[in-house]
């Protein structure tokens, strides 16, 4: 299925060598929505139901929860033409807000399917419940005659649209169609039918702006204290520091080179005398065992960390992006940690925060710990805080690469020798394993491909578009993802399957998987350095790895 996707999106990429001007006047690739609600089986629509849950218990959740700063905007009532249409654009000319969040996963689920999620959600109503207060006030009212002037044509009587091609923005969330006329203004959203949003965003004022979406959305574009957040650079490795194993102990493959068949150091926690604490003998990492149990947004969480006092040490801190992935098991799920070090974990919202910022100055990094996916979240968000530190007030988060001067780079901190320049063809999981198993590179032959833990070490996440070093890995391409050996144990239903036994429960039988359980794979895309589990007939890069 996945194929199809890709097939279809084929045509978007003969746009890539385009000016952006020419990019704006051309006509876009199309897939015109020819089915209706009425036309889709329980079957079809339950699984709509279930990608759309997925969505919202990412990304989209402060929607629905109408948490008026979040970028991320309410799905429902849009028309499904509209819908689809942007869907297909992330993967070419959508720039603007948080879009990179979305660029990679177009690769997940064909246009097809892609369609009877539009269809189910432009059969619900985008909710709408306006503030009193943004009703009897002055903005709205102005808010309301220019409106009409402006934007009632195209998107219907105060943002209830009744034509296909435009969206519903009656009740959607504030702040994130002020961030998007911002983007339309300043050129940075390009995709179809930008020319006329940008003409109208440089017609009016940002206060015009506020007054026009407080008429629409009910409520008034709230201002967010921006903070500067730690962002890393210069943070020394701990002495002794050792990259852990994924926790992945499952056999998915005949292919040899899959993360289990590479084990090297095992997860090792050592719990302090008051079990408050836990020592990683890999990372030399000490770690709050206990997640907060109240949900905080990014600021409060990292304020949390620097006023935390546990076992005589006051200099705890919120973790780096890599320092979080390398107490993740990516051989559980729901979550996927070890339970018996880590405390008060939930099964399904999980996500902790990670910093440093990501793509966007509202944005910060947390890992979802129902399955460890890597993904930015809005900091007026609420995640759950673990906190770390440790004893030289370094951390896991700068690399230390030497060029070989043989198509390798050598990381010194994590003491891997990777292949510098990639082949410039993509392929599936098991054909990824299977060239770097035979890779001959640098007079050795004992490369294959890293593990999910391994693939995240290299990225920059101080860097986008592509976030990853380029004075020692050039031309990274950034539109596909990168695999990695480590499967999604989950697999494609791993938020809606019953729970297995946790991995020491289990009986030997029950590790190896060959059914659609084991059709995912772990990839990161260097664009921002999301990682997401992944169909394993997907063609995407290739970089490989191997132990100094």
């Amino acid at each position: 299925m996945t194929n199809k996707l890709l097939h279809s999106l084929a045509m978007i990429t003969l746009t890539l060598g385009l000016t952006q001007g020419a990019q704006a006047e051309m006509a876009y690739p199309e897939f015109k929505v020819t089915r209706s609600y009425q036309d889709l089986t329980p079957q079809q629509i339950a699984r709509a139901e279930k990608l759309g849950a997925t969505c919202y218990m990412g990304c989209h959740r402060p929607a629905r929860e109408n948490v008026v700063e979040t970028l991320s905007p309410k799905l429902e009532g849009l028309p499904a033409q509209y819908f689809i249409s942007q869907w297909i654009d992330f993967d070419a000319e959508r720039f603007g807000g948080i879009a990179s969040q979305m660029k990679l996963t177009v690769y997940k689920w064909p246009v097809d399917i892609m369609e009877e999620v539009a269809l189910v959600y432009a059969n619900k109503e985008m909710s709408f419940d306006p503030n009193p207060e943004v009703v009897a006030s002055d903005a709205y009212k102005r808010g309301k005659k220019l409106y009409d002037k402006a934007c009632k044509m195209c998107h219907g009587e105060q943002g209830l649209s009744t034509k296909k091609a435009n969206p519903t923005i009656r009740g959607q969330m504030p702040t994130y169609m002020f961030e998007t006329m911002g983007a339309y203004r300043d050129g940075i959203r390009n995709n179809r039918k930008a020319r006329m949003m940008q003409r109208i965003a440089k017609l009016y004022t940002e206060d015009q702006w506020r007054d026009m979406i407080a008429y629409t959305a009910g409520e008034f574009v709230k201002h967010i204290e921006r903070i500067d957040f730690p962002t890393g650079k210069g943070m020394p490795t701990p002495p002794g520091f050792r990259l852990p194993d994924t926790g992945q102990v499952q056999d998915f493959t005949d292919t040899r080179g899959e993360d289990s068949d590479h084990p090297k150091h095992p997860q090792q926690f050592q719990i302090s005398d008051s079990g408050l604490t836990a020592f990683d003998t890999n990372t030399k990492l000490t770690w709050e065992r206990k997640t907060s149990r109240l949900w905080m947004n990014a600021a409060e969480a990292v304020a949390h960390c620097d006023s935390l006092e546990i076992d005589g040490y006051s200099d705890w801190r919120l973790p780096f992006m890599k320092e979080l992935v390398s107490i993740a098991d990516y051989g559980e799920f729901r979550p996927a940690i070890n339970t018996d070090v880590f405390l008060n974990m939930p099964r399904m919202n999980s996500g902790i925060w990670a910093l440093p910022i990501s793509d966007h100055k509202d944005h910060v990094w947390h890992v979802g710990f129902p399955d460890a996916h890597i993904m930015g979240q809005h900091t007026a968000s609420t995640k759950l805080v673990r906190c770390v530190r440790a004893d030289n007030n370094g951390g896991f988060h700068a690399n230390d690469f030497v060029d070989n001067g043989d198509n390798t780079v050598t990381d010194q901190v994590t003491q891997l020798q990777w292949q510098q320049v990639i082949s410039d063809q993509r392929r599936n999981w098991e054909a990824s394993i299977d060239y770097c198993q035979n890779l001959n590179l640098a007079g050795k032959q004992d490369w294959r491909l890293p593990n999910i833990k391994e693939l995240v070490s290299i990225v920059n996440y101080n860097e986008v578009n592509p976030s990853i070093e380029q004075t020692f890995f050039p031309n990274t391409p950034y539109k596909y993802y990168f695999w990695s050996s480590t499967s999604d144990i989950g697999g494609p239903m791993k938020f809606f399957r019953p729970l297995t036994a946790r991995k020491p429960q289990q009986h030997p039988e029950e590790q190896v998987i060959r059914n659609e359980h084991g059709v995912m794979a772990w990839g990161i895309g260097f664009q921002i350095g999301d990682g997401q589990g992944q169909d394993k007939q997907s063609d995407f890069w290739t970089r490989c790895v191997r132990d100094l």
